[in-house]
């Protein structure tokens, strides 16, 4: 069994410590900075790091790391280790499906397009979670940078067949804003209601809301309920020049777009 500890990182990322109940040893998924995951260590050895995608908030820890420890395991996209080489330090190329054990746990990669076009999804299906970074949030998803709108709900769509019981990490603390808008857009969801209420008091008493579990997603994520008419009629009622029945993933796409500026 591994325990998880949430390491807040620049204004709200996080950081998860990976360890064995009982060890030393420890692996980081998103290695944001530096400072406050050396902190959490507390003298234990780090062996592994598991990055979601290459964008600086999330490896900003790399190079500091591997100085600190040279035997330093770091598992990304194989076409990062290939071709992109935009995650320091990379030592694991990882190909879509490819399994590989951590300290004797099996951790399967899932290539997850849409937020950027190598970002990786880490399950532990053993462990009945999954470690999301930026393309699935709480109640909400990742901008779209480098990959599409139709990209992104595929990858959305594939961690929504995870076991409704999986534990959903992912990294960033955005849930109270993507609640918001969660209810403007579904505002007799008593499902996010409830969520809201419970992230409001967590947040009250200084708690973080990650994570949450797949069940929880299906019930309140816009972005994983495009085929909800309340939905549907949501974006159909903002853009009132729409003449034809909209396919989930163009619901999506105005879905996105909407949310960027809410």
């Amino acid at each position: 069994m591994l325990t998880v500890t949430l390491v807040p990182c620049y204004s709200d990322n996080y950081a998860y410590l990976l360890s064995p109940v009982g060890s030393d040893e420890m692996a980081v998924v998103d290695a944001c900075e530096a400072a406050p995951i050396v902190a959490a260590l507390a003298g234990r050895r780090l062996t592994a790091v598991l990055a979601t995608h290459h964008h600086p908030d999330h490896i900003g820890g790399h190079e500091e790391l591997r100085s600190r420890f040279p035997e330093l395991s770091v598992y990304g996209h194989v076409d990062e280790l290939t071709d992109g080489h935009r995650i320091p330090a990379q030592t694991h190329g990882l190909a879509d499906g490819e399994s590989f054990l951590l300290f004797g746990t099996r951790v399967l990669a899932l290539h997850v397009p849409g937020h950027t076009l190598t970002a990786v999804a880490y399950h532990f299906p053993d462990e009945a979670m999954v470690f999301t970074g930026d393309t699935l949030f709480g109640a909400g998803c990742g901008r779209l940078f480098d990959g599409t709108p139709v990209q992104l709900p595929g990858s959305l769509g594939r961690l929504a067949a995870l076991p409704s019981p999986t534990r959903v990490f992912s990294g960033h603390e955005y849930l109270a804003k993507n609640l918001r808008f969660a209810r403007h857009i579904e505002p007799a969801n008593a499902a996010t209601l409830a969520r809201e209420q419970d992230c409001t008091a967590r947040r009250d008493r200084g708690e973080p809301c990650e994570p949450s579990t797949m069940a929880i997603e299906h019930a309140t994520n816009p972005f994983l309920r495009c085929e909800k008419a309340q939905v549907q009629a949501a974006v159909a009622n903002r853009e009132v020049e729409l003449q034809s029945e909209l396919s989930s993933t163009e619901v999506f796409a105005r879905l996105r777009r909407w949310r960027n500026t809410f």
